[in-house]
């Protein structure tokens, strides 16, 4: 089985998705705040749980902050393996960026060699790389 790991902000309910997904994991949660709308921090370790169909779940501790601004293009692209071929037919300097006017990801989706669902998660990640996100 395939083993999924909870990753998120602190109180934003993966340790209430993991109850619900395994009855007796009894993970700690806390309730909602009504001003904020957000729970509050609970967890303090991972734990590795059994899922009843097959497969574990990780529920981890929240993160404060979020970024992936140490994380360069070539780095990035390289999480993406189906897009890598496609990234070597770009000019140089290519950012791959949808703004990018000659990048082979573009010329790959309107050639069918390419999921656009896929080139879209991969610049949403790009875009996001000089946000960090703190809660």
């Amino acid at each position: 089985g395939r083993t999924s790991v909870l990753v998120g902000h602190s109180g934003v309910g993966k340790s209430t998705l993991v109850n619900a997904l395994v009855p007796d994991a009894h993970r700690t949660t806390s309730h909602v705040n009504e001003v904020t709308g957000r729970g509050r921090h609970t967890s303090t370790s991972a734990m590795v749980l059994q899922l009843e169909g097959g497969g574990r779940i990780v529920d981890t501790p929240g993160i404060r902050s979020f970024g992936l601004a140490h994380v360069d293009v070539d780095h990035l692209i390289r999480a993406f393996p189906d897009l890598q071929d496609a990234t070597r037919d770009c000019p140089r300097g290519c950012t791959h960026a949808a703004s990018e006017p000659e990048c082979a990801l573009d010329l790959a989706v309107a050639a069918g060699t390419l999921r656009p669902d896929r080139v879209e998660s991969f610049r949403r990640i790009l875009a996001s790389r000089d946000q960090l996100e703190t809660y």
